[in-house]
């Protein structure tokens, strides 16, 4: 759910003033794709945290979080949080063009990845998928780890397991309303459909069949608008770095932002798994990030190897 200001998708102001000082801040348009990943920016907004480092967000409304990696990659976001499936295939299909910083994490010891069916489901179990259909939601990220859990399950698609794809916001309803048997989806949504009578097979999906941590994803930024605006990067670290603080020391309070923008109820808010995320990753994070964007490749998800050091940005800068 984008904030009552945002703005049309694709417009090209780099600076707003802050009515209460008349400073300058700097303007960074973000696509508003909700889910839990995005909690440390709704925190740094609503905290004031990217004020004080003299920033201001400017929200693009989208469908997906793969319409926001278009408009990324058009030239119309300046920053994006997502998964490395939706991102790292802009950065292999022309290296140097984003710089990578922010990494997102899931647990094991706070999971928020699951397999999902109605609670009437003849289905009881991982094992009894064949022969059925998994739901996720639209756009290459969920896509692209469905398929690696499938396979490690010694599924194949379409063969034995049917995967549909819908939009973000209809998966919890595509599952209870029978678009599909299982559904295979993270927080919020896992938790909103939990809480709507949904009975899991399987929790933590991602950390128990593909690594745990699981490295889901980053922040983003063009190389040209990191290099246009050099002091952005730091700034943008110090904002989300005071964020993720607050969460950790907050964790009421920081729900109950998580529950006003993604719309949700305060129960769902309070049941969901939150993600780890990470200012400044240091070497042996970054390993483990390497090894999951190296899983991506050797899948054949994206086209090209990337070196994750080269790509990411603020490393080693408090």
């Amino acid at each position: 759910m984008a904030s009552a200001c945002s703005p049309q998708a694709g417009s090209t102001d780099t600076q707003v003033k802050a009515e209460h000082s008349g400073e300058s801040l700097i303007q960074i348009r973000i696509p508003d794709t909700p889910f839990m990943g995005l909690l440390p920016i709704y925190v740094a907004e609503e905290k004031g945290m990217f004020e004080a480092n003299g920033l201001a967000v400017r929200w693009i409304d989208v469908r997906d979080p793969g319409q926001g990696a278009k408009l990324m990659a058009a030239g119309k976001a300046d920053f994006i949080l997502s998964t490395f499936a939706n991102l790292m295939p802009m950065e292999a299909r022309q290296p140097g063009t984003l710089r990578f910083l922010f990494p997102t994490s899931e647990t094991r010891s706070d999971p928020g990845s699951y397999i999902l069916v109605r609670p009437d489901s003849p289905i009881t179990s991982l094992v009894d998928l064949r022969g059925h259909s998994v739901g996720t939601y639209s756009g290459p990220s969920q896509k692209a780890y469905a398929l690696i859990v499938l396979e490690r399950l010694g599924y194949r698609v379409p063969e034995d397991v049917q995967l549909t794809q819908v939009s973000t916001s209809a998966q919890v309803q595509g599952l209870f309303g029978g678009a599909f048997d299982a559904l295979f989806t993270v927080e919020p949504y896992g938790s909103i459909a939990l809480e709507n009578g949904a009975r899991a097979i399987a929790t933590g999906v991602r950390t128990a069949i593909i690594s745990d941590p699981f490295w889901l994803g980053a922040g983003a930024i063009p190389t040209k608008v990191a290099d246009a605006q050099p002091a952005l990067v730091a700034k943008l670290l110090r904002a989300l770095d005071d964020a993720v603080r607050y969460i950790e020391s907050h964790d009421a309070e920081a729900r109950a932002v998580l529950a006003r923008r993604i719309g949700t109820d305060a129960a769902v808010a309070e049941r969901s798994a939150l993600y780890q995320w990470v200012a400044y990753p240091d070497a042996r994070q970054l390993e483990q990030i390497q090894a999951a964007v190296d899983l991506l490749h050797s899948e054949e998800l994206i086209e090209a190897p990337v070196a994750v050091r080269s790509v990411f940005a603020g490393i080693g800068s408090q």
